[in-house]
């Protein structure tokens, strides 16, 4: 897609935004707000804390809310097109999956052992808050996102100890007799509070974050939300279900309702493979894949696929039982039969 057509699509004067979008963009700007670790300068926490706005925004307000202080346009525009429903997004490149910063094989195909992949859990609930959406941000933590109508999300995910250094405005607090630290940002009226952060350690080394908004948004309301979260795993429902990782690898992310999921080598961040579930197969060139080398006509679950390889990936396209599909990006590092045999584990997701 080039710049004109996306602007078409995409710019100030494309239709309104659907409700599946901007359902998607809430949860995004909610879980960047959890990903504000205590390293974060004071002044950068409150940008990304006080960026909630109307459940409803219009499409200007939304690439507005989006944008990161001090970042450019292309990743306004890159965040923008990470919100759009899945049908929408067609850009004809695919992430590139590397072996190492330029491409080389960090290791060798015979290290990689594919094993069955455990099904993700997020440990915690607030079970007097309804289901909650779920996202992950590439090596972040996984992020419960309870959306309400009037604007009065709550999310709840992992914390981080305090470093050494705390942040301007935060205070220590105790949650049943358990160490913490909050910390309430300012919203848009004059002396209103937009959000409030509470971090604590609910068992020894188990620390927890709560982020309150609207009428959340205070230090009582945000503490009583700390007393009842419960220890509740819950099985996260993604698109589809991969079945073969690299042994020792992880989730390393996932977005868009789980409609694209990723798995990580803990020890090598360059090292990942991405699934990506599409309501219709990928049925882009061969050609206009960057560093397109050869491309083989292969067989995933008795269907026709597609194997590409490139110079820094594998990308595998297949089809599924219910006529969507899916692509697979894997490092080089990985032999064609394991591309494939990933490949032939993904299925639908029933649950």
């Amino acid at each position: 897609m080039n710049e004109v057509a996306f602007l078409k699509t995409h710019g100030p004067d494309a239709p309104d935004l659907s409700d599946e979008a901007l359902h998607a963009a809430r949860v995004r700007v909610l879980a960047e707000i959890s990903a504000a670790s205590t390293a974060v300068p004071h002044a950068t926490r409150s940008a990304l804390l006080s960026r909630l706005g109307a459940a409803r925004p219009g499409r200007r307000q939304l690439l507005t809310r989006l944008a990161l202080p001090a970042v450019g346009l292309v990743a306004v525009v890159a965040t923008a097109v990470a919100v759009m429903p899945d049908a929408r997004q067609r850009t004809p490149y695919p992430p590139v999956t590397a072996d190492g910063p330029a491409g080389t094989r960090s290791a060798a195909p015979g290290r990689i052992k594919l094993v069955a992949a455990t099904a993700p859990e997020f440990p915690y609930a607030l079970p007097n808050l309804g289901k909650p959406s779920f996202t992950a941000d590439p090596g972040g933590p996984i992020i419960a996102v309870y959306l309400a109508p009037d604007g009065s999300d709550v999310v709840l995910t992992i914390g981080t100890a305090r470093g050494d250094q705390p942040i301007r405005g935060e205070r220590d607090v105790t949650v049943d007799g358990r160490p913490g630290r909050i910390l309430s940002v300012p919203g848009d009226g004059l002396g209103s509070v937009g959000s409030v952060q509470l971090t604590w350690e609910r068992r020894p080394g188990e620390w927890v974050t709560i982020v309150g908004n609207g009428r959340r948004a205070s230090v009582e309301s945000v503490l009583q939300l700390a007393r009842q979260v419960v220890d509740q795993p819950q099985r996260l429902a993604f698109k589809v279900a991969v079945g073969l990782i690299p042994d020792g690898w992880g989730l390393g992310g996932f977005k868009d309702g789980g409609s694209i999921i990723s798995y990580r080598d803990p020890a090598n961040s360059d090292l990942d493979l991405h699934v990506r579930w599409t309501p219709e197969p990928d049925t882009s060139l061969d050609s206009d894949i960057e560093g397109f080398q050869t491309a083989h006509a292969v067989t995933v679950n008795k269907r026709p696929a597609r194997l590409v390889q490139a110079e820094q990936f594998w990308r595998l396209t297949a089809t599924l039982a219910d006529g969507s599909g899916f692509t697979l990006m894997a490092p080089r590092s990985f032999t064609r039969d394991q591309v494939i045999a990933v490949a032939n584990s993904v299925q639908l997701n029933r649950s």
